[in-house]
């Protein structure tokens, strides 16, 4: 009669098995640190050595009761229903708007584009954003729509959103802009009659 020899199996839920779950842990969280501070290098860089570009704004003060006070920002290049875009484009897809330095803080929207431009003249910017608001019109055969560039809330101190509404109702209100070579925008400050008065953290 063969003797069977019996190899023992080893019980990967047993404590001194608990080493390699500890380490997969180890090195997910490693990652999510990684990503995090890709993320904060990438936004530290922006605002540190972004273009800047000093732009008009229409703000509105609602209120966040999870993060304190923000305002909602307008921008005449975000359109309306009178924007045309790209063929064929639908909510959430990248678009480029390229845009015309005008009088002062004004900037004018020159054209739109789902890639962005080959060249960039000079006196113009290029914006990133993501298509909002589309609707096709059937009768003139184009779409229209809305951009949205990620710049259109600015959190501020905790109560002081009331008083810059009250700043705003009678003084010009201006965003100072950072923008990277490949169009990402974030707000660097907000103006008020030519002052700067709220400037973003670095970190």
């Amino acid at each position: 009669m063969s003797r069977i020899l019996e190899t023992p199996v080893r019980n990967v839920f047993s404590p001194t098995s608990r080493a390699p779950v500890w380490l997969l842990v180890g090195i997910v969280l490693a990652l999510q640190a990684g990503a995090l501070i890709w993320m904060l290098a990438g936004r530290i860089s922006l605002l540190s050595s972004g273009r800047e570009m000093i732009v008009e704004v229409v703000p509105v003060d609602p209120r966040d009761l999870f993060r304190g006070d923000y305002v909602i920002l307008g921008y005449t290049f975000s359109g309306t229903g009178e924007m045309t875009l790209p063929a064929g484009t639908t909510r959430g897809d990248r678009l480029y708007a390229t845009l015309k330095a005008g009088e002062g803080s004004k900037w004018e929207l020159v054209s739109v584009a789902n890639r962005y431009p080959d060249t960039v003249g000079t006196g113009h910017a290029v914006l990133s954003g993501y298509a909002s608001d589309v609707w096709p019109n059937r009768e003139l055969g184009v779409v229209k729509g809305r951009i949205r560039y990620g710049i259109e809330q600015y959190y501020v101190p905790e109560g002081t959103g009331g008083a810059l509404e009250q700043q705003v109702r009678d003084k010009k209100i201006e965003a100072v802009l950072a923008v990277s070579a490949s169009g990402e925008a974030a707000i660097k400050a907000l103006m008020v009659d030519g002052k700067r008065v709220y400037e973003e953290p670095l970190f």
